[in-house]
């Protein structure tokens, strides 16, 4: 597939179904049944039931886990447009699926205050350099917005 600055691309997940991903020019909003997720240069807002978050730190490099309360649920998709590898807008997507779990990784574009996101069906994860801080805005358990500074 050839890159698009902007559209409605549909990432297989599972066998038959699919997660919506949005692109803009410096956004992209990732929908499943349950759960929202957008992915901004410098904040990403999560709204799915969570149920924990952990900070890991070394001396160089930083990883921020947001845990899911249920597992992420795919949609009913009127097609699939991703499976594997691919550019979408300003972002690289890689959808791998082992047998005991799926990832997609998100490389975000250079302006991001974080270098990629891996999604779970269980959590989403975000490595960044040490030096970065996070902040949480929440709605405890339902909804938290990360700040990246």
């Amino acid at each position: 597939m050839a890159p698009s600055q902007r559209g409605v691309f549909y990432l297989k997940w599972g066998p038959s179904k699919a997660l919506r991903l949005e692109v803009g020019q410096d956004a992209m909003k990732i929908v499943a049944a349950n759960a929202v997720i957008v992915l901004e240069p410098r904040e990403a807002d999560i709204r799915a039931s969570y149920s924990y978050k952990k900070e890991v730190q070394d001396a160089t490099r930083k990883t921020l886990f947001i845990g899911f309360r249920e597992k992420i649920e795919p949609l009913e998709a009127p097609r699939i447009d991703i499976v594997g590898r691919s550019y979408v807008g300003n972002f690289e997507v890689i959808y791998t699926d082992l047998d005991f779990e799926k990832y997609l990784t998100i490389i975000t574009p250079a302006n991001f205050l974080y270098d990629y996101a891996v999604l779970t069906t269980t959590d989403i994860m975000f490595h960044m350099v040490a030096r970065r801080q996070v902040y949480f805005e929440e709605e405890p358990y339902e909804h938290i917005r990360v700040y990246f500074v």
